[in-house]
């Protein structure tokens, strides 16, 4: 049955109007086209956070160009010649103060009565200080031997080396015999002189036998030995030393040290 004609007209359903594809409504672009509710770009598909490129797909940071790596050949250079300039000041500096520095000892003992000499020749050997080496035997009898020496007072002879030893050998009661002593006295001369070429010159004006000697072996650069009998006495006298230099050290003239000998065996004789 036909409605009738002035009845109000029913609204069109939706979804069911002309040119309409049936299964509702689409939202305008379509299915899948990202502007309805529910279909735009979900979390993890849109550039969010932490989509940019990671690393290893941008540019690769071990392999893009490179800032040119500093040098540091001049630092290691001066470091090592830092190292070289301050050892060798060091050994200069080490070398001039031994150089500088006076050497020798104390005051020292007082010397003994066979030992003594004169302030004259403490100057002119450059040896103050006294020290009795061998103590001679203090019986009634037998050998008597004092080994006497004279070194360098600190301070006061100066930075060169310098030594006068003084032995002296007395047989005047090593027996009742005189003519005895005077032997043994004579024996001990001879071997202290048993040297031969220029290591033994003999000297006149001094006890009764005198000779001058130069030591075969030694470790200074000037040594000079006087060795004089009077009667049953004995003296071998030695002067030794050097003088120092700055690089190496040198010897000092062998006629001072002869001079300095045979001024000793002068005192000592004349006693």
């Amino acid at each position: 049955m036909n409605a009738p004609q002035n009845w109000p007209q029913q609204p069109q359903q939706p979804g069911h109007g002309p040119g309409q594809p049936q299964g509702g409504p689409w939202p305008q672009g379509g299915p899948g086209s990202g502007h309805g509710p529910g279909f735009g770009p979900g979390p993890g598909f849109g550039p969010g956070p932490g989509s940019g490129p990671g690393p290893g797909f941008g540019a690769p940071g071990g392999y893009g160009p490179q800032p040119p790596k500093k040098k540091r050949t001049g630092l290691v250079v001066g470091i090592i010649v830092g190292v070289v300039v301050l050892a060798i000041g060091g050994v200069v500096g080490s070398m001039y103060l031994e150089y500088t520095e006076d050497v020798g000892y104390g005051p020292g003992e007082q010397p003994t009565e066979a030992c003594a000499i004169s302030d004259s020749l403490k100057q002119q050997a450059k040896t103050s200080s006294f020290r009795l080496a061998i103590k001679p035997d203090d019986g009634r009898s037998g050998l008597k031997h004092s080994l006497c020496m004279w070194e360098q007072a600190k301070g006061k002879d100066g930075k060169n080396p310098r030594k006068l030893s003084i032995h002296v050998y007395d047989y005047r009661v090593f027996n009742k015999d005189k003519a005895k002593n005077e032997e043994q006295a004579r024996s001990t001369f001879g071997s202290q002189t048993q040297l031969s070429g220029d290591q033994a010159k003999p000297t006149e004006g001094l006890g009764d036998e005198a000779m001058f000697i130069k030591p075969s072996a030694t470790s200074d650069k000037t040594h000079v030995g006087l060795v004089v009998r009077k009667g049953e006495v004995v003296y071998s006298i030695e002067y030794f030393g050097r003088d120092k230099g700055f690089i190496t050290d040198s010897p000092f003239p062998v006629a001072d040290a002869e001079a300095v000998v045979r001024k000793a065996a002068e005192e000592m004789v004349a006693k």
